[in-house]
């Protein structure tokens, strides 16, 4: 069938020919008590995000607060996975609106809002992403919208707000900001919360000091019922925090797994192989 038959047909309704907004399968995930596990994407590059959505992981996060990344090459990311179930976070720059704005009409399902130090920076990232009467959000003609024929109706419902803790001064302030309404995970940075303590930075930081205020936010969201997370360096201790009661856990980053993957093959290789065998023919396959 052609488009002008496809055109002609008068009982042709609407959402036949328009996509339906996808659910956020992180965020029901966590809210129904389930970890939910991705990663952080610094590249930007859309073939990673590709292949990311096939790998297993539950969400992918773009990261645009610590790169060069721009709202052109952040809609590439999107359009990589919109064949995916899998929702795109970004972590923005700060708690502007008027950057959160761009970013989630851009098309983003989530949005990580770095170094929130108080309740009243966590309710203006909260009501930025939310649109009236509930938020802020101004209403256009975004690329979503033209997308999703029922975007209007469910954007609220399946955008996920995620509150970066990393200063000590906002865990001492943990139960004001968990009360703001709208809030869905609370997530610890853990190499700015270290460099506010003035203990070594690392992930899985085992220094005491640095356990104890993970620990303050995460009792803290047992108390309000709000999930928490934590960037985590490895397998192990993504399972070590899902043990403790997190449910919203970065693995790493594609350039670290990348990195680690690599390290550790070439590591084998040259363990198991002596250079001198390893021999061509000098034809390229």
């Amino acid at each position: 069938m052609n488009l002008k038959d496809l055109l002609s047909i008068p009982n042709l309704e609407k959402n036949e020919i328009i996509n339906k907004m996808k659910k956020n399968i992180a965020k029901e995930k966590i809210k129904n008590g389930i970890p939910s596990i991705g990663t952080w994407v610094s590249s930007g590059n859309p073939l990673v995000c590709e292949t990311l959505a096939t790998s297993g992981i539950d969400w992918i996060n773009i990261e645009c607060e610590h790169s060069s990344i721009d709202l052109g090459e952040l809609v590439h990311c999107f359009r990589a996975v919109e064949h995916s179930d899998i929702p795109v976070f970004v972590r923005v720059a700060g708690s502007d609106p008027l950057i959160i704005k761009r970013v989630i009409d851009s098309g983003a399902l989530g949005i990580v809002v770095p170094d929130v130090k108080n309740a009243e920076e966590a309710k203006r990232a909260v009501d930025a992403c939310r649109y009236p009467p509930v938020g802020t959000r101004g209403i256009g003609a975004t690329r979503p919208n033209a997308i999703y024929s029922d975007y209007m109706d469910h954007a609220n419902e399946e955008i996920c707000v995620v509150i970066m803790i990393e200063d000590i001064n906002a865990v001492n302030q943990i139960d004001s900001i968990m009360e703001v309404e709208g809030v869905d995970v609370v997530f610890i940075g853990p190499n700015d919360l270290a460099a506010t303590l003035d203990v070594p930075l690392g992930m899985n930081n085992q220094h005491p000091k640095h356990v104890d205020a993970v620990n303050k936010v995460l009792e803290a969201g047992k108390r309000h019922n709000i999930p928490t997370g934590i960037h985590c360096g490895s397998p192990e201790e993504v399972i070590e925090r899902i043990e403790q009661g997190h449910l919203w856990m970065p693995l790493m980053s594609e350039l670290a797994l990348m990195r680690t993957s690599f390290a550790s093959s070439m590591k084998q290789i040259k363990e198991n192989s002596k250079s001198s065998n390893l021999k061509s023919d000098g034809k390229f396959y």
